[in-house]
């Protein structure tokens, strides 16, 4: 290829390092700058060294069928569908509408998940190479799978190129992702390209050639001709791309009428069958059609044509086709290929492109094709479908429903901007109250929710009402939900409190509703946690099998310090979104779920779940809990001593905390920046941190999270000289909790009451928050043993003194809490004993996510197993094995469990 030496190698080198692992390249330009060229080099230098071809093309007549560049691609490796797990197959099958229509609709994760594993396993046998051309046509939800799996290539023989035109910025990938701009050619290069595609021109004529193409190839190719055809002078001036369009167009004027007609057809279709588009000339021209007719097509180098196929030499010979196709005749050309469709979605498609004006069966036709989009899973596909069955409706009250419907999806899409603009053209009535608390929910969920107002919780109690008066009661359910959700974000006032409880004690919920315990624990966690508690206690005992639901329990247990029973709840809604492939609500559980864990002593499992949320996080674009696992790491990294790491976490996280805006993350912050500093020591510095949650005027002041501050706060405080400080928070928790706290607050009150009670009083606080309770936090209570060893060895009771400084160390030692193991060695020294150095554990050498996969192999799951369960590849799985082999020093899956036995 001329001048295209650097593009050239940069393919040349991913081809040849493809046994060492696959790779992502994107590639942009001009139209007619030499991409797709590019892609075909690219794929012959594949097939020369043995490796498999797949390939797809974006098409913008077929931008409206959702994964109709995926299958394109899938379509040589789908017997091997077989092979793959029930779910991932049944999702792949139905999402390319091979699949019983009646099934669940699969999420778009789980048929990634598929694609990936049936990519990767052909890949076991030969690699591949998957190039896809005009990226920026292909359905979004084709997109959505490559980007997915270009991010877990790295172990696998597979290398993914993209082809994108120059001024479409698609987010895809991540920050491995190869990108390469095709650039003009060089003078040289464009001087002899032209001499090979148009010699013996005259000077002038070569210069203008030259001055005109600016170094693209297409033009270079093109223009000769067309200015010795027509000298046109306002041409001359006109953009590039549009300048070639017209020289494409100019050669349609020399073809047979018949030739035109097929052209037409061909550039209007969402197919690309020959036979399909000589039936709809047929239609269109009434008589016989053969495929002769294309010739002079193929010799005008305007198409491409073999038994199976139709392809414009370029995407600017479409364009330039409909540029000269009037408005009157594109209709005809849907019409006649909606008369000789056979597959339904598709006719329906043209049969909406040849009608003008309302068409009220139409729509109801589409209707049923979003119905049936939606059992595929292609949400954004479902919006498009609704909009054009909007424009068809007759009535301004089933044009209104529709786009109603469409905003709905688009709010789960979390696309705001498009939520808006469906509720603009949706023209609601203010006195359609139920319409009213629609479009409320519809603007609630499709932001982040990180806002502050107040307000906006009023006005979700409004929209609950005009939705429980229309007895609308589930819409009436979520939208208290989200205003209690509010109400523990934003510091609402407990008036304000007040109303969302009154509004749901309206509503008439049954009583083990999940989104009334929610409300409850999420406005007045202290108050009502005894209750929540009890309900959630309830609930435990049942099998929940909802991912929704079980998030619901599991984060209303998390706020109100019920974390024993949360953890339990976020485990099986984790462990179903896995199972439903939901990718994009996996972090939030995952971040609640890490929560749980670290306060019941898991804080390897609350790890792994921090990284994994962290890397899912950044692939569905969530900077909110991104930020939220960030913290989580930066705690737990605090909490082990490892200082450094903890503020690496810290700072990045404020980095991502004031880029959402979300205030009660930033009081988070404050709590991991506390427990890391009391760790080392420096408690001024911890007061100073903690206090800012209850400071009213601070930025990270927030009245919901003062109680998860309460064991450090205090700590700080008293070892700061600041006990008043820590005696007025105690205080103020003990009367909102009023008149029995849940067992985790109640704990750390006796805690807090005991590092600033008389001498009479300490050691009995001490008892009490040391009970049966204190066994499920293993930390609170391994700091409880250490405080009152040290009150014991203070007031010379050193021999009273070891067993609790001993049960503290042993604590601390297994959940790998080194300051606090640390420091209760020094004290038992000082209370006349002796202590081991703490010798590290085989499997404390491992990364979270290889002890997650360590610990799935221990379990017997296979590596295709455990590749499904964490979005990987079972290649990038034994990738991990090796690893894990490597730094623990076994040869075997078999001898994994003896080195695991002491890991959580």
């Amino acid at each position: 290829m001329q001048g295209r030496e650097t593009e050239i190698a940069l393919i040349n080198q991913l081809l040849d390092r493809i046994d060492q692992g696959g790779s992502s390249l994107v590639i942009s330009g001009a139209p007619g700058i030499g991409k797709s060229a590019l892609l075909e080099e690219a794929k012959s230098r594949a097939r020369e060294r043995g490796i498999t071809v797949l390939g797809m093309t974006g098409v913008q007549a077929e931008v409206h069928i959702a994964f109709a560049g995926l299958e394109q691609a899938l379509r040589p490796l789908m017997k091997q569908a077989k092979s793959l797990a029930s779910g991932q197959r049944s999702a792949l099958l139905t999402a390319f509408g091979m699949g019983n229509d009646a099934a669940a609709s699969p999420d778009i994760w789980l048929v990634a998940l598929a694609t990936l594993a049936l990519l990767t396993g052909g890949a076991g046998r030969k690699p591949f190479l998957l190039v896809a051309d005009d990226a920026q046509w292909l359905d979004e939800a084709s997109r959505s799978v490559l980007s997915f799996v270009s991010r877990r290539l790295s172990s696998d023989p597979i290398v993914l190129v993209l082809a994108v035109r120059e001024g479409f910025e698609l987010p895809f990938g991540d920050a491995d992702t190869l990108r390469h701009i095709i650039p003009a050619l060089g003078d040289a290069d464009a001087e002899r390209l032209l001499e090979i595609q148009a010699p013996g021109l005259s000077d002038d004529l070569r210069g203008r050639v030259l001055r005109e193409a600016v170094g693209n190839p297409l033009a270079l190719m093109e223009l000769p001709s067309a200015i010795q055809a027509a000298d046109d002078r306002e041409a001359r001036w006109l953009p590039l791309t549009e300048r070639l369009e017209r020289a494409f167009s100019s050669r349609l004027s020399e073809l047979p009428s018949t030739t035109r007609t097929l052209l037409s057809v061909a550039a209007a279709n969402d197919g690309a069958s020959p036979h399909e588009i000589m039936r709809a000339g047929e239609v269109l021209l009434d008589q016989n059609i053969g495929v002769d007719a294309f010739a002079a097509a193929v010799s005008a180098k305007l198409i491409e044509l073999n038994a199976t196929e139709v392809r414009f030499r370029h995407p600017l010979v479409r364009s330039a086709i409909h540029q000269v196709t009037d408005l009157a005749e594109r209709q005809r050309v849907h019409a006649a290929l909606a008369a000789i469709i056979e597959d339904p979605d598709r006719r329906l498609w043209h049969r909406a492109a040849a009608t003008i004006g309302p068409d009220d069966e139409l729509a109801a036709e589409h209707d049923l094709l979003a119905t049936r989009t939606r059992q595929r899973g292609c949400i954004a596909m479902v919006v498009e479908i609704l909009q054009v069955a909007a424009k068809l409706s007759s009535t301004a009250g089933a044009r209104r429903e529709r786009l109603l419907k469409a905003a709905e999806f688009a709010a789960d899409l979390g696309s705001p901007e498009l939520v808006e603009h469906l509720l603009l053209g949706a023209e609601v009535d203010t006195s359609d109250r139920l319409s009213a608390a629609r479009i409320g929910w519809c603007r609630e969920i499709s932001q982040p929710p990180i806002f502050n107002d107040p307000r906006k919780i009023s006005a979700l109690v409004g929209f609950s009402d005009h939705a429980r008066a229309a007895d609308a009661k589930d819409l009436a359910a979520n939208l208290l939900w989200r205003a209690a959700q509010h109400c523990w974000w934003s510091n609402a006032s407990s008036d304000v409190c007040a109303v969302v409880l009154a509004a749901a004690s309206r509503l008439e919920l049954p009583e083990l509703d999940a989104r009334s315990i929610a409300i409850s624990a999420y406005t007045e966690p202290l108050r009502r946690g005894g209750d929540v508690y009890a309900k959630l206690k309830a609930l435990s005992r049942r099998s929940i099998g909802n991912a929704n639901i079980g998030r619901f329990l599991g984060s209303s247990a998390n706020v109100i310090g019920a974390f024993d029973l949360g953890v339990s709840f976020l485990a099986e809604s984790s462990a179903e979104l896995r199972r439903q492939g939901r990718i994009g609500n996996l972090p939030r559980t995952l971040v609640a779920q890490a929560w749980a864990e670290r306060e019941v002593g898991d804080w390897v499992g609350a790890m792994r779940e921090a990284e994994e949320a962290v890397r899912l996080a950044e692939e569905t674009g969530s900077g909110l809990w991104t930020a939220a696992a960030t913290i989580m790491k930066a705690e737990l990294a605090g909490m082990q001593g490892d200082l450094e790491q903890s503020e690496a976490h810290a700072a990045q996280a404020e980095r991502l905390v004031l880029s959402t805006g979300a205030k009660f993350l930033l009081a988070q912050l404050q709590l991991a920046r506390g427990v890391t500093a009391i760790g080392a020591g420096r408690y001024l510095e911890a007061f100073e941190h903690l206090r800012r949650l209850f400071a009213p005027a601070d930025p990270a002041f927030n009245s919901r999270l003062q109680v998860f501050a309460l064991a450090d706060f205090v700590e700080a405080a008293v070892y700061s000289d600041q006990s008043q400080a820590a005696r007025s928070v105690i205080d103020e928790i003990e009367r909102v909790s009023a008149p029995k706290p849940v067992p985790w607050v109640e704990t750390m009150l006796f805690y807090g009451n005991a590092l600033i009670a008389t001498e009479e009083d300490a050691e009995r606080l001490f008892l009490q928050g040391l009970g049966p309770a204190a066994k499920n936090w293993p930390f609170l209570r391994g700091r409880l043993l250490l405080a009152y060893g040290v009150w014991l060895r203070r007031h010379r009771r050193p021999a009273d003194a070891r067993a609790p400084l001993r049960d503290a160390r042993g604590i601390f030692d297994a959940l790998g809490a080194r300051p606090w193991s640390d420091r209760a060695r020094v004290e038992l020294r000082a209370a006349g004993e002796t202590s081991l150095r703490r010798t590290e554990r085989i499997w404390e050498k491992l990364t979270p996510q290889e002890l997650h996969i360590a610990q799935l192999a221990a379990q017997g799951l296979s590596n295709k197993a455990i590749g499904a369960k964490l979005y990987l590849s079972h290649k990038t799985v034994g990738y991990h094995l090796q690893h894990i082999f490597s730094k623990t020093g076994i040869t075997s899956r078999s001898s994994l469990g003896p080195i695991l036995s002491t890991s959580p």
